[in-house]
């Protein structure tokens, strides 16, 4: 039975997708921390709703986000494009496909909205796919697998948007990992990390070693429980950010730099993000 589970997982990486994406789902998969799903069985008779919504629409909670742009009279928006649901006999799926409305550069906008909109459908794929064959496997004995994805509006103000969409796999337990997007209001272009920094500076070193001062002082005074290069026997910590680190431009107008669940700490950290105080940066920023 495990050995068919861990074989629809790895199902992930065989779908069509933005190459972004087959890694971030190799990450959840091959992962050693996430465990194989927990099967409860019971007589209870499969039911199934399914919902697929592709009529725009926008969500108060979430789903939303609207700002002018300075100086034009046009407004971006963040809208909820389409929502999957599925929920039958311990098989859960919620996948919301995000869009972009309003940016001034359309190619960007496209670029952006066709990525969503491919990621969304990869993971519907393959989450279709792994219910098929569990049935299969097991038939209306009830199987624990759920998959969420959603966005969050991190930024809204007149300098910056900023969104998370993640990945939530819940089987037993659970792994998330995000994708953040950056847009500048000003320019409208999409910010990547290098290009908030002065060309050819090393950012990547002074930002590691304040996350890394940051990890030792919670692992010593607030009983965090990040993995740090040298000082754990769980193999190999932190010891650097990636060169495109996750990353957002939060409400402050500061750095916050994003890990996934896992990447560098117990799952019971969940996704760590570290705001970098404007003076670690001096002199290396734009």
């Amino acid at each position: 039975m495990n050995k068919t589970l861990k074989n629809l997982n790895e199902e992930y990486e065989n779908i069509s997708a933005s190459k972004e994406l087959e890694e971030r789902i190799k990450t959840i998969m091959k992962t050693e921390k996430r465990k194989q799903p927990w099967i409860k069985f019971s007589a209870v008779a499969a039911s199934t709703v399914i919902a697929a919504s592709i009529a725009l629409n926008a969500s108060p909670s979430l789903a939303y986000a609207m700002t002018e742009v300075p100086g034009m009279d046009t407004v971006v928006k963040i809208l909820t494009f389409g929502r999957y649901v599925n929920e039958e006999n311990g098989y859960e799926a919620n996948i919301v496909t995000p869009q972009i409305e309003g940016l001034l550069n359309q190619d960007l906008q496209n670029k952006l909205n066709t990525e969503f909109k491919e990621n969304a459908d990869t993971l519907i794929a393959a989450f279709e796919k792994d219910v098929k064959d569990l049935k299969e496997e097991f038939g209306d004995e009830t199987v624990h697998m759920g998959i969420d994805s959603n966005y969050i509006v991190k930024t809204d103000n007149k300098d910056y948007l900023s969104i998370d969409v993640y990945i939530l796999n819940t089987a037993g337990s659970s792994s998330t990992v995000h994708s953040f997007y950056t847009i500048d209001k000003h320019s409208n272009e999409l910010v990547t990390l290098p290009s908030l920094f002065k060309e050819g500076t090393d950012y990547v070193t002074p930002i590691s070693k304040y996350i890394t001062s940051e990890m030792e002082r919670m692992n010593k005074n607030e009983g965090g429980m990040f993995f740090i290069d040298g000082q754990t026997e769980f193999g190999d910590g932190f010891k650097e950010i990636k060169p495109e680190q996750n990353f957002y431009i939060n409400n402050d107008g500061s750095l916050v730099i994003c890990f996934d669940k896992y990447e560098v700490a117990a799952g019971a950290q969940g996704s760590p993000e570290f705001v970098i105080p404007q003076d670690v940066l001096t002199d290396i920023t734009k």
